[in-house]
């Protein structure tokens, strides 16, 4: 390599990062890269210490009714393997009638997916389209 141009690289490096606003960009985007999985997990326990205040109201409890007939064994990465309750779904489906949206809204608080999703995955599509017509 010639030894001018190298010089005249590392001058201009120099003079760039000596600017600054670059100084404070580069540091912003390292910062971010580094923090980046500590600020998800913060929203995400924000998100779950929301949900466990409102426990005790009903589409809370509801919502993890829905998730143990999906998934019995309790074990999350064992949900599209083990079982699922149809029967209690169907049963869920009774006491979700007219007040849906949010029993919806709990559980993709708390598991961070849809429950129609969910239940499209659980249910065959008859077993579903049984489940639409009760709760809808």
């Amino acid at each position: 390599m010639n030894p001018i141009l190298v010089a005249k690289a590392a001058q201009t490096t120099t003079s760039i990062l000596s600017n600054r606003k670059v100084q404070i960009a580069i540091l912003l985007i390292i910062l971010y890269l580094i923090f980046r999985a500590k600020i998800k997990r913060w929203i995400y326990l924000y998100k779950q210490r929301k949900f466990n205040k409102d426990e005790a109201l009903n589409p809370n409890q509801l919502a993890q009714q829905y998730r143990a007939a999906a998934n019995p064994s309790g074990i999350s990465w064992l949900i599209n393997a083990d079982g699922t309750n149809e029967r209690q779904i169907e049963n869920l489906a009774y006491q979700s009638k007219n007040n849906f949206q949010p029993i919806a809204n709990a559980y993709n608080l708390k598991f961070e997916e849809s429950l129609t999703d969910r239940l499209r995955k659980e249910l065959s599509p008859k077993e579903y389209q049984d489940w639409h017509n009760i709760v809808f």
